[in-house]
């Protein structure tokens, strides 16, 4: 992300270059942060705020975490429920939990959700042991380039995106990329 950062390849996105230090430590970003709860909602084409959706569901998750661990289990004093709406590296975080990939066209894709998805996570204060170990999926793009050709601008070239060249930085009207992205098919 840095070497993003520092070629411009941003555009206007200046907040992306702010609080880095929270966005590769989440215990920067929530004192006594040990766990990143990582969940994928699939992408609501009712026109509702999916920001909304994704945190009344986190908001539940969290109820019934405080109920089993004790309310403790989060930070009393600083939000840590997330979606879309801080420092926080969200597709990283997904990637790491097993959830996905990075795809050719820079989006998180889970192998039977696709690319139309809402990450949210919640970080929690206590280390949550893995029972059931899986390791990042790996890149299943493979020899596809449908995503590469459809892009109106080039904006995917040289395998990093530009968001000065793309059309959904610009106008948020965009989604060749993800449209015929085999895994949303």
């Amino acid at each position: 992300m840095d070497e993003w950062l520092a070629r411009g390849l941003h555009g206007n996105m200046d907040y992306l270059e702010r609080n880095r230090d929270k966005r590769y430590d989440p215990s920067v970003l929530v004192p006594g942060a040990q766990t990143v709860v990582v969940c994928l909602l699939h992408f609501d084409k009712s026109g509702r705020d999916y920001h909304r959706t994704v945190k009344s569901l986190l908001y539940k998750l969290e109820a019934r975490l405080k109920e089993e661990f004790g309310e403790d289990i989060v930070s009393q004093t600083h939000q840590h429920i997330f979606c879309d709406s801080a420092p926080m590296l969200e597709r990283r975080w997904c990637v790491e939990a097993g959830l996905g990939f990075i795809g050719k066209n820079h989006q998180l894709i889970h192998p039977t959700l696709g690319s139309l998805v809402h990450p949210g996570e919640i970080v929690i204060n206590k280390p949550v042991p893995i029972s059931n170990t899986q390791y990042p999926i790996s890149e299943h793009c493979a020899d596809c380039q449908l995503c590469l050709e459809a892009c109106p601008t080039g904006a995917l070239r040289n395998t990093v995106w530009d968001a000065t060249q793309c059309i959904a930085y610009t106008t948020h009207h965009c989604l060749e990329c993800q449209n015929i992205c085999p895994f949303n098919l």
